[in-house]
């Protein structure tokens, strides 16, 4: 098939790095998926560029058809910067009352409807990566959303909407948790793998070594998925070794709540002033770039302050690499950019968002509850 054909070439160009930025995204990636799902990329009240939003924006393209009448939005990112794009994409089409969304990077494609209910996670009814899947399943699902028959018969969106309202996708999903799981550690996940150790260690004083705790993390994958363990848990210390509540718990804050629901919205107030956050996410990078702004050194101390540092890794830096020195997958994909040239890693559960908020709170010299405060 010539789009299977298509994704594999786009795969290989991408690990690559041969898309630096949205414009060959643009050109690179999506208008040959777009050509190759049988749209015609050549005349522009079909496929739509810099389309013109009721709320003053311009998505990147706008699909039409008929022609001039959008069905379809997409907005283009450079990769790894997708997730900063889904409030300004669906914002574009829920003001120019287009029903269907499709946010992509060129590895990642998102599809959203924005009119259901719920925040941004909610309204997202898949979302496709690459890198993640065979040329073949990428090609299944960008025909089911975007081929220019399903778009114009109103298949796709109808088919869009019957499977985000299915109790099946969800089941789906809770079924395919052992097998991430074990994908994860088998991986070696830098993030689980320093989560857990740092808990042994807190409350056995002694850290284990990674191999003991891949050997146990495996072994929970094993259980959970009805099959016996290769090999028994490691013991530290003569004391099994378990993953305690702490792992997911932050130190306590009156003024930073912890929340189980990674999807949180609300409100950080940065001397006097409110901004509002649709996630933990947002909400860290909201405070590390205001509290950049009103103090040049901000950052430097920062990076040198032990908060700041993981124990293979620092959540801050001017040199990406630094922030994921095993990960170089990550380095592009989970990077965030700070005023002066910095960059902080993403990477995090909420948790740790929450600590380094403190944490930098602390670095400018201010107070969380009075300088900073969070509701």
């Amino acid at each position: 098939m010539a789009l299977e054909e298509a994704i594999a070439d786009i795969v290989e160009k991408l690990r690559g790095g041969a898309f630096p930025n949205e414009q060959s995204v643009s050109q690179g990636i999506v208008l040959r998926i777009l050509s190759d799902l049988h749209w015609d990329v050549f005349e522009p009240s079909v496929v739509w560029p810099e389309y013109a939003t009721a709320s003053g924006g311009r998505a990147d393209f706008a699909l039409c058809e008929p022609r001039s009448k959008p069905k379809v939005l997409i907005e283009v990112k450079q990769p790894g910067k997708a997730e900063g794009g889904v409030r300004q994409s669906l914002e574009y089409a829920f003001h120019t009352g287009v029903p269907f969304v499709v946010l992509t990077d060129g590895q990642t494609w998102s599809f959203y409807l924005p009119a259901e209910p719920g925040d941004y996670e909610d309204r997202r009814v898949f979302k496709l990566d690459l890198y993640e899947h065979s040329a073949q399943r990428s090609a299944v699902v960008l025909e089911g959303y975007l081929h220019w028959e399903r778009v114009a018969s109103g298949k796709a969106l109808e088919d869009a909407r019957t499977e985000h309202r299915s109790k099946a996708r969800r089941a789906r999903a809770r079924q395919a948790i052992p097998d991430a799981w074990k994908r994860l550690v088998e991986q070696r996940d830098e993030l689980l793998i320093e989560l857990v150790g740092d808990a042994v260690e807190s409350k056995e004083g002694v850290r284990p070594e990674d191999g003991d705790l891949v050997q146990f993390l495996v072994g929970l994958g094993d259980r959970a998925l009805g099959q016996p363990p290769v090999r028994p848990p490691p013991r530290v210390g003569k004391k099994e070794v378990t993953i305690p509540a702490a792992t997911t718990q932050a130190r306590p804050s009156p003024s930073i709540e912890r929340t189980s629901n990674s999807r949180r919205r609300g409100v950080v107030t940065v001397h006097g002033e409110d901004f509002p956050y649709e996630n933990a996410k947002e909400e860290m990078m909201i405070v590390l770039r205001e509290l950049a702004k009103r103090d040049p050194n901000f950052l430097s101390r920062c990076y040198h302050d032990s908060n700041f540092m993981g124990r293979t890794r620092r959540h801050i830096s001017r040199e990406v690499e630094e922030l994921f020195p095993e990960r170089p997958d990550l380095q592009r994909e989970h990077v965030e950019e700070l005023p002066g040239g910095w960059w902080v890693g993403t990477n995090l559960n909420n948790g740790q968002k929450e600590n380094l908020i403190r944490a930098a709170v602390e670095v400018a010299g201010l107070r969380v509850g009075s300088d900073v405060v969070r509701r």
